[in-house]
């Protein structure tokens, strides 16, 4: 993971500030999977959109200049983005959903879903969350004794984080045991499906504190689960239609979030991020299975 400083957030800005290189940063991200693009078929993708008036060789070249760093090329002469440009990507896709930096004429929509996608995973959060991560462990300890808390007085326990064991017994130290262990096992399976999955990208074992922190915060909306069950707005231990409607719901929540942290995190496309974290969540979820037997 690459260490940005303020002059290179600068320049990723400035890089972004004209379509046609926000163009070429998507293209390029979506031509990730086919190791990279050349020139033909970049110039051939920028054309390919209802224009006024075709784009130059010489206009592309100006802008590939201009995006520097963004980009490197391959040995095959393709072009490729860097890792700096993945981070700037992610602030284009994340810019897109809030129509931030596009106008008119730029490669994609907004779309009711990209509107509620930045809403329920807000890019933007975990960025700041992955700036400075050391200042959020603290935070993140305070969530889970209350998040404990929460489950001991609704009288469960979350198991493997998806499944809710009785604690008639109101037993704090039991529920706050189970969210850690939950969070630890979580963690440690998103970060080997990662490894699996980014063989082209270094996933070192140090990732593994703060991917661990930003997964931290994707909990989040778990919570509401034993609010509710308190406040008797739904009964957890009865398997009712609107109690099992609700979990799915909040956990698909936990879902987005996770993989919205992923994509921040490793500065990758939110697609291959959503892979990992549905992957990881069916794991946690076989093992509360498997633990029910």
């Amino acid at each position: 993971m690459p260490k940005l400083h303020d002059k290179d957030v600068t320049e990723i800005f400035k890089a972004l500030s004209h379509p046609i290189r926000q163009q070429i940063i998507l293209i390029l991200a979506n031509s990730h999977e086919n190791r990279g693009i050349g020139f033909t078929a970049l110039q051939s993708s920028l054309n390919s959109r209802k224009a006024a008036k075709p784009i130059q060789v010489g206009s592309i070249y100006h802008h590939i200049g201009l995006l520097g760093t963004l980009l490197k090329q391959t040995p095959e002469k393709s072009w490729i983005l860097s890792e700096s440009g993945w981070f700037a990507y992610n602030l284009l896709d994340s810019a897109q959903d809030t129509n931030e930096f596009l106008g008119k004429g730029d490669l994609k929509k907004s779309t009711s879903l990209a509107y509620i996608w930045n809403i329920l995973a807000p890019s933007s959060l975990f960025f700041f969350v992955k700036k400075s991560y050391m200042m959020f462990i603290g935070w993140l300890v305070l969530f889970f004794l209350i998040f404990a808390g929460l489950t001991a007085e609704a009288e469960s326990i979350l198991v493997f984080l998806f499944f809710n064991a009785v604690n008639t017994d109101h037993d704090f130290l039991l529920s706050l045991l189970s969210i850690l262990i939950s969070w630890f096992v979580l963690s440690g399976v998103t970060f080997i499906i990662t490894k699996i999955q980014l063989r082209d990208k270094p996933v070192l074992i140090k990732d593994i504190l703060p991917l661990s922190t930003l997964l931290g915060i994707s909990l989040s909306p778990l919570t509401i689960i034993p609010v509710l069950g308190i406040v008797n707005a739904i009964n957890l231990q009865t398997e009712n239609l609107i109690s099992l409607s609700s979990a799915i719901i909040l956990q698909l929540w936990v879902i987005i979030l996770s993989a919205r942290a992923i994509s921040v995190y490793y500065i990758i496309r939110l697609d291959r991020a959503a892979i990992i974290s549905i992957v990881s969540v069916y794991i946690m979820v076989l093992l509360g299975l498997l633990l029910e037997f």
